[in-house]
């Protein structure tokens, strides 16, 4: 007789649990770039996604969270926390990864709704700044601590300023100039960067 094989039982719940939050999520993306950030509703959200609203309102305490968690998790997916062992190298990975972000239309459209949407909606930019933004901060500090642990970094630089520093460039050139997001300033910008915080740049 031969051994009975075990089946392993996949968890209940999970796939059909995750399907109505991507929907929502992917919905909201879409609608800002078809409507702006006013164009998206909860009824606008349900109709696109095919879920209920009872189902957002059991996960998003406001369409603020809904839309500060979508704008997040288009950024996670895009843009990894690099550990490539030097300061220099982990700079130029979140330049470059950045870059090709909002590079894409999809970002590109998106950003400019969001950041106007919180200068108008107060209650907006408390959940982006306290949502993905500050762990998305977080993962980013990381990044500066383990240079300081390699003494890479230079002990008087301020953690926050250089977290700005990181986004600054790329945002500005997005929003105001409307300059290249290319490899050049991928490039450029890590100098200029390293130079401000390396303890001993190249």
């Amino acid at each position: 007789m031969s051994a009975s094989v075990p089946v392993t039982k996949r968890r209940p719940g999970r796939p059909t649990e995750e399907r109505p939050r991507r929907a929502a999520l992917d919905a909201v993306l879409d609608l800002i770039v078809e409507r702006g950030i006013n164009g998206v509703t909860t009824n606008a959200v349900a109709e696109r996604a095919r879920i209920s609203k009872a189902t957002m309102y059991r996960r998003w305490r406001s369409k603020d969270a809904l839309v500060a968690e979508a704008i997040g998790t288009l950024v996670d997916r895009e843009i990894v926390i690099p550990d490539t062992g030097t300061l220099e190298g982990d700079v130029h990975e979140l330049l470059a990864e950045a870059v090709t972000l909002y590079s894409t239309p999809r970002a590109a459209a998106l950003m400019p709704e969001l950041v106007a949407g919180m200068a108008r909606d107060g209650e907006l930019a408390e959940a982006v700044r306290g949502g993905f933004l500050a762990a998305r901060r977080d993962a980013l500090d990381r990044t500066l601590q383990r240079a300081a642990a390699r003494r890479e970094l230079r002990e008087d630089i301020d953690h926050d300023l250089c977290l700005d520093l990181f986004g600054g460039v790329v945002f500005y050139r997005l929003l105001v100039t409307g300059g290249p997001l290319d490899e050049r300033l991928v490039e450029d910008l890590t100098a200029v960067i390293l130079r401000a915080i390396a303890v001993d740049p190249r």
